[in-house]
């Protein structure tokens, strides 16, 4: 979280003579990091206050004027498109030199003194959002009419005559601390690291006689609503903001609207409460009710769509119909205009789990609801509800017309924990006397005392121990006596506590054997020529859809960063191929692999999770894509000690439409572990796709593969007898795959030890339709030396079998 601070209202509660430099150093330096810091009269160099004396038509354009402008030192003439200007007003003159963003648009340009259409003019009268200030103001390209802004001279520069010299600074606030996110939060934070004086006081609402009534307030969510208080004003006057309000907010970041919601927003930047002001006159009934939304229910809200709620959601209601989604947004039909009277003024507390979800099923995050979702105190409420009547008092005219009404579900306990001196300097590494220890937690608003036994038994005998009660305003982020330790150490000083080296050894983290195998798997492949691909872990439906798989068959995202993003994906191979397709005109080879997990719906609450492995092999045809995949598949095995991985292909072909029907087959592991799918994409997914060209796949359970791995070497004797070789060459229709043949021919012979595949042929000589293989064939036996009568017996075994089963011609 960041927040853009004005150093000058920073100190309206912190007074210090530090410079802005000084300051942004030291109070970084305690954990309040200032990220960046704006010069803002910067903005307004060479830019004045100038006075129009006249206005005239320009000669040569009928959408200009040609001004007579007093700017101090002299009367300058400017040409200027602005349909508001009149004499006597006073306005901002940008003058040579200085810079300004033509339109409000684009990056900023150094104005000049020039001619236009035949007419000199000495430099711009600037509308607001020229000058980085995007005003609400009517009219086309408006001039910003200063005249009710300030009272002066002509000449004055306009950061002078607007209370402009001022420094912003961008503050990176830590996640557990809205309380930071506010002006007299970071005073607090500034006067714990720096000193000064802290000034801030609450405030405390208006006394009204006893018979005024009270707003009627129901809370039927009380779980969800700790803290609600409304009160009622009336004789409010809507209308534009006095400047010194409007600048603050534009400062910040804020657009102006007008003073009552203008008031608000003061308010949440000045102490980090979230507000809401009700038109009174367009509530049904006579009171509000904090609820849950009802099923069917919708609310058009100030952003200008229409939202539907669910149970769920709390909602702000009158008699009828939901007026504000709370702690998110208001409703428009409620919403503050110039007609408005009377006003219902809302500070509350929201459960923060309840604003975080509303908010993110909404897809709407407010700084209401950003706040709110990070825990607010219920001792808050009222603060921000007093100062707002006191500034609606003074901006609008209003009049406090009821009793407040002030609901507090469950009595707040102020949390409070032991704090023992000792242990947080033994925590910290350096001995902080415990009396400088006290005075740092209290500079943040923490009360010590004495600590009873009670408090804590455990500490008696080791020097005085405290009981540290924790403001309101820190409530939520205070878990324990450590964070005390923590707070001691950031407003001591990191940099004054040395760097010094651990005297124990640190003991190893236990190794987790899956990632040593997806380690070792990526080497292995990488190794192989293959170049790892890391994709995203979401996918849009359209990949899906390609390739084939149902969007049921996937986990929704709920809040999606894109559409492109909107399912986790069930499968690694439709990402593996939208890389293939994007790639494959840039490389005339592609051999790809990813090891990633895959997600898939399940009854628990997360969903399923697995390790999936898939490779694509793209730039190559026919057998040859099919061997490199195999072979990439079998490499990876051998490497990973698999002693059993086969590869089935039905007879019939595979029945799956992703894959070729005849070029592909199932991978196994042993007799019974089906691992995956190899073979070649299927011509409807290629077309898909847009796949030049054939693309060959491994599509593989990691998981189940890592069961078989192993990292054991086994080691066998050198046999003590010899082995003979012998060459085998046959003829076999060109459908019969290898594999079959070499499974046939080692369950014929018990003697053959080694089979190996050495020459394919298809051609001149071999009928057509048949192919030639010529093997290398080892035998052994383990009790003798085999005669050349054992081998020959063992060869007439194995040509009977082919002869047989295969149906095989010999060739010699």
């Amino acid at each position: 979280m960041n927040l853009l601070a004005s150093y000058n209202w920073i100190r309206e509660y912190l007074k210090t003579d530090l410079t802005v430099e000084e300051f942004a150093r030291r109070t970084t330096a305690a954990g309040n990091g200032v990220e960046r810091m704006e010069d803002v009269a910067a903005r307004f160099d060479h830019i004045v206050v100038g006075v129009i004396d006249s206005v005239e038509k320009h000669p040569n354009a009928d959408k200009l004027r040609v001004c007579r402008v007093d700017i101090g030192t002299a009367a300058v003439q400017i040409v200027c498109g602005g349909t508001n200007l009149k004499k006597n007003q006073r306005v901002a003159v940008a003058l040579p030199g200085s810079s300004v963003r033509w339109h409000g648009e684009g990056e900023p340009v150094v104005l000049q003194e020039t001619e236009i259409r035949g007419q000199k003019s000495h430099g711009m009268i600037c509308a607001p959002e020229e000058l980085g200030f995007d005003l609400a103001l009517e009219g086309e390209r408006p001039i910003w009419d200063l005249t009710k802004l300030t009272r002066a001279e002509a000449g004055t520069p306009l950061a002078d005559a607007l209370g402009l010299n001022d420094v912003i600074l961008d503050i990176e606030v830590t996640g557990n601390r809205p309380d930071g996110m506010s002006i007299v939060g970071q005073a607090r934070e500034g006067f714990a690291a720096v000193g000064g004086k802290f000034t801030w006081k609450p405030k405390r609402l208006p006394a009204v006689p006893a018979d005024v009534p009270t707003l009627p307030v129901t809370v039927d969510a009380p779980e969800l609503a700790p803290k609600y208080e409304a009160v009622v004003l009336d004789h409010v006057k809507v209308g534009p903001s006095p400047w010194w309000l409007q600048r603050a907010l534009l400062l910040a970041g804020h657009a102006p609207i007008n003073n009552v919601v203008d008031v608000t927003n003061y308010v949440l930047l000045e102490l980090g409460h979230p507000l809401h002001a009700f038109d009174a006159g367009a509530l049904a009934g006579a009171g509000i009710f904090v609820r849950r939304a009802r099923a069917g229910e919708s609310i058009e809200a100030l952003d200008g769509k229409t939202h539907a709620l669910t149970p769920d959601m709390l909602v702000i209601a009158d008699r009828d119909k939901p007026a504000a989604i709370a702690g998110v947004i208001g409703g428009r039909a409620s919403g503050t205009t110039a007609a408005t009277t009377r006003v219902v003024l809302e500070s509350a507390v929201f459960d923060p789990v309840s604003i975080r979800r509303t908010a993110r099923a909404l897809n709407l995050q407010t700084d209401a609801s950003s706040l709110f979702e990070k825990g607010l105190s219920a001792q808050a409420a009222g603060p921000a509800l007093a100062r707002a009547v006191e500034l609606l008092r003074t901006v609008a005219g209003a009049r406090v017309a009821s009793q407040v009404s002030s609901i507090e579900t469950k009595p707040y306990q102020t949390p409070a924990f032991p704090f023992d001196p000792q242990k947080a300097s033994a925590l910290i590494g350096v001995e902080i006397p415990a009396k400088e220890q006290v005075a740092l937690l209290k500079r943040l608003g923490f009360a010590l005392a004495p600590a009873t036994p009670s408090d804590s038994p455990l500490e008696k005998g080791r020097g005085r121990v405290y009981r540290c009660t924790v403001p309101y305003w820190r409530d939520h982020d205070i878990e324990g006596p450590r964070d005390f330790v923590e707070e001691i150490a950031r407003l001591y000083g990191y940099a004054h506590i040395p760097s010094t080296l651990p005297c124990s050894t640190a003991a190893a983290a236990p190794a987790d054997p899956l990632i040593g195998w997806e380690r070792r798997t990526k080497e292995i492949l990488a190794g192989a020529g293959l170049t790892e691909s890391y994709n995203s872990s979401f996918v849009s439906a359209r990949q899906l859809e390609r390739y084939g798989l149902s969007t049921d068959l996937a986990v929704k995202i709920d809040n999606p960063l894109s559409a492109d993003q909107e399912f986790m994906r069930p499968s690694l191979v439709p990402s593996l191929l939208t890389v293939v397709e994007a790639n494959q005109r840039r490389q005339p080879r592609l051999d790809l692999f990813e090891l990633a997990p895959a997600y898939e719906p399940s009854k628990d609450e997360l969903p399923a999770q697995t390790l999936r492995l898939a490779m694509a092999f793209a730039g190559v045809d026919g057998d040859v894509g099919f061997r490199r995949a195999k072979g990439a598949l079998e490499r990876l095995a051998a490497a990973l000690g698999i002693r059993t991985l086969r590869m089935e292909r039905l007879a019939s072909g595979t029945d799956d439409p992703r894959w070729h029907r005849m070029r592909s087959a199932a991978v196994w592991i042993g007799e019974h572990e089906h691992v995956g799918m190899i073979g070649q994409v299927s011509r409807a997914t290629a077309a898909a796709f847009g796949l030049e060209q054939p693309a060959f796949l491994v599509d593989a359970s990691f998981d189940r593969l890592v069961r078989h791995a192993s990292s054991s070497t086994a080691y066998r004797p050198i046999p003590a007898f010899p082995e003979s070789k012998r060459d085998l060459a046959f003829v076999v229709d060109r459908k019969i795959e290898y594999a079959r043949v070499e499974q046939a021919l080692r369950e014929a012979s018990p003697l053959l030890h080694e089979v190996a595949l050495f020459d394919v042929y298809e051609g001149e000589g071999v009928p057509a339709g048949q192919k030639s293989l010529a093997l290398h064939l080892v035998f052994r036996a383990a009790d003798r030396t085999l005669s050349s009568d054992d081998v020959e017996t063992e060869m007439r075994k194995l040509r009977d079998v082919l002869a047989s089963r295969f149906h095989a011609m010999m060739r010699t």
